[in-house]
């Protein structure tokens, strides 16, 4: 007979996994969006502009083009809270992983957090470059792509016990293998290649793969079934 007690939290841990992970893209991805549109002087571009580009603090000439981004508080803020939700939704999916994965994931879930508020607090910009701290900026990038891809594959090796379907699984991996291959690929041809194209590749294949977990985690865990539950005190079938 299943332990209830405990098949309810790993419940719990899940649909509050769906909704941080749910919650996180959509930060990420409005936020990108409403940075972009709000930049006018020049016109932002998907291909020949970095997503940091958006979080950039000043106006004027950066790394051989163009930069002014009025919203860059914005971007720079979702960039934090897209960190921290991953890094929440990693921390909750451990609790239902064996050891090594849980360890694995829960790690990868810091680092990936560390790097996003990295990203967001050290712009890159003109005056990183002249204080020194820009590289803590690319360090931060490097390891949010990196360790987002990972994750993404290692959690779709996961399916059964984040009791998603196997093709979904099967997704993340391919999704997560396509993603480390284009950041791979960025970061050894950083100056051959139009900047924009493989680095949002590497992002949104993860984003991607984001929505697609959260989604059908919400489908299977129910969240608000589960509140009901909780605040009536008794399971219900």
């Amino acid at each position: 007979m299943h332990d209830r007690p405990a098949t309810r939290r790993a419940s719990v841990a899940l649909a509050a996994a769906a909704i941080a992970l749910v919650l996180g893209a959509l930060v990420f991805v409005i936020g990108e969006t409403v940075a972009a549109a709000a930049w006018t002087t020049p016109g932002y571009s998907y291909s020949a502009n970095f997503v940091s580009d958006l979080g950039n603090p000043q106006c004027g000439p950066y790394g051989g083009r163009v930069v002014c981004s009025p919203a860059h508080t914005l971007m720079n803020t979702a960039f934090v809270v897209q960190g921290l939700l991953v890094g929440a939704a990693s921390w909750l999916l451990g609790r239902v992983l064996p050891h090594r994965s849980r360890v694995l994931v829960r790690g990868l879930g810091v680092a990936i957090a560390a790097g996003f508020a990295l990203i967001g607090i050290v712009h890159s910009s003109t005056a990183a470059s002249a204080d020194g701290t820009l590289w803590l900026h690319y360090l931060g990038a490097t390891v949010a792509i990196l360790g987002t891809n990972t994750l993404a594959v290692l959690l779709g090796r996961q399916w059964p016990r984040l009791r998603i379907p196997a093709a979904v699984g099967r997704a993340g991996v391919v999704l997560g293998g396509a993603g480390l291959v284009a950041a791979v690929t960025w970061l050894a041809t950083f100056t051959l290649l139009p900047p924009g194209i493989l680095e949002r590749t590497a992002i949104y294949a993860f984003v991607l793969w984001q929505l697609l977990l959260g989604g059908f985690l919400l489908h299977v865990t129910q969240p608000v079934r589960l509140l009901l539950e909780r605040s009536s005190g008794a399971p219900r079938r």
